[in-house]
């Protein structure tokens, strides 16, 4: 998460303008190095994450993790629990799992490595709603140039307690290799005066079939306040074109939905409505906007983000293009395929030097061989198109249903 431009925005000023049309008055100040917290608890029985990072310069594009801080969630209940730094993406995760209780009322602490600490408002879980349904439909709209599949959420809450959503989605989607490879190759011995070179084929299983999962960025929310029922019906969660090399073989989405108090809804709402590209607070996000979290210390000091409390519940579904009637979408990369002979060693015959192109395509380009006729002529592609690990993973995921 980054912010690269700081702004003063009055956040009361901004609760009247969400409903009008004006755009925000906002007044341009200097950079400043402020900390980001970004953390969702949920009713789920899972490790909870906090994310902390630091604003950057603009001519910083790196995330500036913040390492080393002394994370904890207290509740009102006796509940205590610590986080740890996960080396590999630089996230706070609790020790234990947990999930936030009905009728308690939690805390975030925060204690960088420079000694400030950093404070939450106290939050509380909001009443759990249960998706109705997760489905799709296909969608052809000529005044947007849609031509695809849209992926939808119908909800309702009889008790009217819960008027305020979020969504997040993770897809994944399997992928088959159209020119698998079944060969590992080496080249060894070259000599760079003759531009000779060994090729060594060495067989192996071809790694045809991947899966890939990605988790949805942005901000995605809607509210039943002006709506005479209280009824999500119809809400478009995802997009996919009917050219989305994602729906090539098989996808499926698991569509999350999160029930917030009005805070954590107006704070991620202005966000978005300022600028939000990819994330909470993203590099392209252009405001400063108040939170709920305080530094201790100084109560004037700027801190990004919100700390909030969240009923989740999730749904997932699988499609097929075939089950819309369209037709196969392209790959996700150009498959060219080169035929290239080893024994054409020259450019006199207004042809390139294959040996040459041979030895660039496999050795820097990491081309695959996937077929090897009368003993010099190889047939090689780009390494998506014959080996689907160079991109994605071939481990079939364990909910995965064909």
């Amino acid at each position: 998460m980054k912010t690269m431009i700081l702004f003063t925005v009055l956040f009361g000023t901004l609760l009247f303008q969400m409903g009008c049309t004006e755009p925000y008055q906002i007044e341009t100040v200097d950079y400043e190095n402020v900390l980001v917290v970004e953390s969702t608890i949920t009713d789920q029985v899972k490790p909870q994450i906090v994310k902390l990072s630091r604003t950057s310069s603009l001519d910083n594009t790196d995330v500036l993790t913040e390492n080393n801080a002394t994370v904890t969630v207290v509740g009102n209940n006796g509940d205590n629990f610590s986080f740890f730094q996960d080396n590999e993406t630089g996230f706070y995760i609790s020790n234990q799992s947990f999930r936030a209780q009905p009728n308690a009322s939690y805390t975030l602490n925060i204690i960088t490595q420079d000694g400030k600490r950093y404070t939450s408002s106290t939050v509380t879980l909001p009443p759990s709603v249960e998706m109705d349904e997760v489905y799709t439909e296909r969608i052809v709209s000529p005044t947007d140039d849609k031509d695809g599949v849209q992926v939808l959420v119908n909800t309702q809450d009889p008790t009217g307690n819960s008027k305020y959503y979020r969504y997040e989605y993770e897809e994944t989607y399997k992928i088959t290799a159209p020119n698998p490879s079944r060969f590992i190759t080496e080249i060894t011995n070259y000599n760079l005066n003759t531009g000779t070179y060994d090729v060594e084929l060495i067989e192996r299983e071809p790694e045809e079939i991947c899966y890939s999962t990605e988790i949805s960025t942005g901000i995605t929310q809607t509210t039943t306040t002006e709506l005479n029922e209280n009824r999500v019906f119809r809400f478009p969660v995802r997009y996919l074109s009917k050219l989305d090399a994602k729906i090539q073989t098989r996808y499926s989405i698991l569509v999350k939905q999160y029930v917030q108090s009005v805070e954590a809804y107006t704070f991620y709402k202005i966000v978005k409505d300022l600028g939000s590209i990819e994330s909470l607070l993203s590099q392209g996000q252009p405001g400063y906007v108040a939170g709920n979290m305080n530094a201790e210390a100084n109560p004037n000091e700027k801190v990004l983000g919100f700390f909030e409390a969240s009923s989740m519940t999730s749904k997932r579904i699988y499609f097929n293009y075939e089950d819309f009637g369209l037709g196969k979408p392209p790959y996700f990369v150009d498959c060219e395929v080169l035929l290239l002979d080893y024994n054409d060693n020259t450019t006199l015959d207004n042809d390139p030097d294959e040996r040459e192109a041979l030895y660039y395509y496999v050795t820097s380009k990491n081309y695959q061989v996937i077929r090897l006729a009368q003993g010099t002529i190889y047939t090689v592609v780009p390494p998506e198109c014959g080996l689907c690990t160079s991109f994605s993973s071939n481990v079939r995921p364990d909910f995965w249903e064909d």
